[in-house]
């Protein structure tokens, strides 16, 4: 493919590249000229076969500094685009969008993009990388230090031959009597004069940046969910642990062990081991939205209307709204790795929007939901569950 070059792979600050991959040859092009004068990059053509595509490009997408956004009909259109730039705006990354051609970026596009830097449509490559170095949006960390350039490799084998080289020396001498290991048995005294006494290091414990934005938890439930997934009962929480959480469960006002633990009578009344549940208090989804390596959430019972705020969770697989009061589900059709959605005794109706969740396998409802109305040819299966 032209243009192609080996991604950014550290801990240093780095930009983020979201293209259509249709538009290859003109990003890649684009692109590489800034690689070549010294800027850290990453793009989506590094991830390894058979690695999990989703998770790769969140795991990069949180690391990233910056993010540049190669606008086109093909990039608005694309479902992994979008789902990229949702992330990176609820993530609070800066992003300069570089037109490739003059597409109409309205809707939820208009809300993501708004207030971003923009460089209009040019004719090449080149003006276009010049475009963006002239942007003033690369500050001089993203950029590749002289120690980057050094080829540690090379310099690995010359060591190691250098090493080979001494040491076949050494046994030389060895052989030969020129050199014994053994000390000679009468050194010279050590004086006081020439006794010197090492002075201590300092040591310099660096801070992680992260550690001084505490969380500010919307409600009680969510607190004690989130303590409880941390194990950490009495401490400040901060942002860089939510993001780590992998499960998070809320049922009516109880925080159970998993989804197992909750069922259904016929009457819609719930329960969590066996003891009826009343409706939580999980309405703000804010912090939820932050957890970027979410695989599994349950809001069982919540008086749920919005949930645009789980839009764009690259990792989420299992999501259970469950008694909520959730009836729209449009707000949820970018949840790219979503496998299972639990729907019983909620308001929902209309099964046709989720025809837009590439990965999606099963949905489960309860008989009062019935009639429902899906697309006969959808990837997934509605499955009716019984309930005790």
């Amino acid at each position: 493919m032209s243009g192609f070059f080996k991604p950014y792979e550290g801990s240093r600050p780095f930009l983020f590249i979201s293209y259509a991959h249709l538009q290859s040859d003109a990003v890649l092009e684009t692109i590489r000229i800034l690689h070549e004068k010294g800027w850290r990059l990453w793009y989506d053509e590094g991830i390894p076969a058979g690695s999990d595509w989703p998770a790769n490009i969140a795991q990069h997408m949180q690391s990233c500094e910056r993010v540049v956004f190669f606008l086109s009909e093909r990039a608005l259109a694309s479902h992994n685009c979008t789902s990229e730039m949702k992330t990176a705006a609820r993530l609070g990354k800066p992003i300069l969008i570089v037109r490739l051609e003059d597409a109409a970026a309205d809707g939820a596009w208009k809300d993501i993009l708004d207030g971003c830097r923009e460089i209009p449509p040019l004719e090449s490559a080149a003006e276009r990388a010049d475009a963006i170095l002239r942007a003033g949006f690369l500050p001089r960390r993203l950029h590749r230090s002289w120690t980057e350039h050094i080829p540690w490799r090379a310099l690995g084998l010359i060591a190691s031959l250098l090493f080979f080289l001494a040491a076949a020396g050494a046994l030389g001498a060895l052989a030969t009597g020129r050199w014994s290991p053994v000390p000679d048995p009468d050194p010279p005294a050590e004086t006081e004069a020439r006794r010197v006494t090492p002075s201590p290091v300092p040591v310099v414990e660096l801070g992680d940046a992260e550690r001084f934005f505490a969380v500010s938890f919307p409600d009680k439930q969510q607190e004690r969910a989130v303590r409880r997934a941390l194990a950490n009962p009495a401490d400040a929480v901060y942002r860089w642990q939510i993001a780590e959480i992998p499960e998070l469960y809320f049922c009516g006002n109880l925080t159970p062990d998993g989804m197992d633990a909750v069922s259904f009578d016929v009457d819609g009344t719930c329960r969590v081991n066996g003891a009826p549940v009343v409706q939580g208090q999980v309405a703000d989804l804010s912090l939820i939205g932050s957890m970027a390596k979410l695989e599994r959430l349950a809001l069982i019972c919540q008086p749920l209307d919005d949930l645009s705020g789980l839009n764009g969770h690259m990792l989420l697989r299992e999501l259970s709204l469950a008694g909520s009061s959730v009836d729209d589900l449009s707000a949820i059709t970018e949840l790219p790795s979503l496998e299972t959605l639990h729907l019983e005794h909620t308001g929902v109706l209309d099964l046709r929007v989720l025809d837009a969740l590439p990965n999606l396998k099963t949905v489960t409802v309860s008989r009062d939901m019935l009639p429902l109305t899906w697309n006969d040819q959808a990837a997934f299966a509605v499955v009716l569950i019984r309930e005790s």
